[in-house]
């Protein structure tokens, strides 16, 4: 996903998931596809700045557990610092 300040003159912007060119257009300027737009707007509301806020939560959640999970692999429980 691009840095996007949605923010900034979009504030209280709402996606409305009934409309297939919005649906499009979120997805294409998050850069996900429709059913994770679906899952964000059902887990945040329709505001285009809390779904944003949400998608990026997300990926750094994501990103850190790729990472941990990488950092692990191969070693012993018992080899890990605490």
């Amino acid at each position: 996903m691009e840095d996007l300040d949605v923010t900034t003159g979009s504030q209280g912007q709402r996606i409305d998931l009934t409309k297939d060119v919005e649906v499009a257009y979120w997805c294409r300027l998050f850069d996900i596809d429709h059913s994770q737009l679906r899952r964000a707007v059902q887990q945040v509301g329709p505001r285009a700045d809390a779904v944003f806020r949400h998608l990026t939560r997300s990926q750094v959640a994501e990103r850190t557990a790729a990472t941990n999970g990488h950092a692990w692999s191969g070693r012993a429980a018992d080899e890990r610092p605490s």
